[in-house]
């Protein structure tokens, strides 16, 4: 299964993030990034599943994200 990986500004949106999705249906996980950024804190959330429906379902709660490794920023 491929992953979408989103960094997250906080531990706690991660955590949000993770319970959001999983009530979805979307396999999930957060991750201690290898080192803090701009991107985030240094947690990010792997997810699994379509990840169109799934950055749509954390845009639509007003979840902030950065997708890791990528140019698009969602918040």
């Amino acid at each position: 299964m491929t992953y979408t990986i989103a960094a997250m500004p906080s531990y706690t949106y991660a955590v949000k993030a993770k319970r959001l999705l999983a009530a979805g249906g979307y396999p999930c996980e957060i991750k201690r990034s290898e080192s803090s950024s701009s991107e985030g804190c240094g947690w990010e959330i792997r997810i699994g599943g379509d990840p169109r429906k799934a950055l749509g379902l954390l845009k639509s709660r007003r979840i902030p994200f950065t997708l890791s490794g990528g140019d698009e920023e969602w918040s």
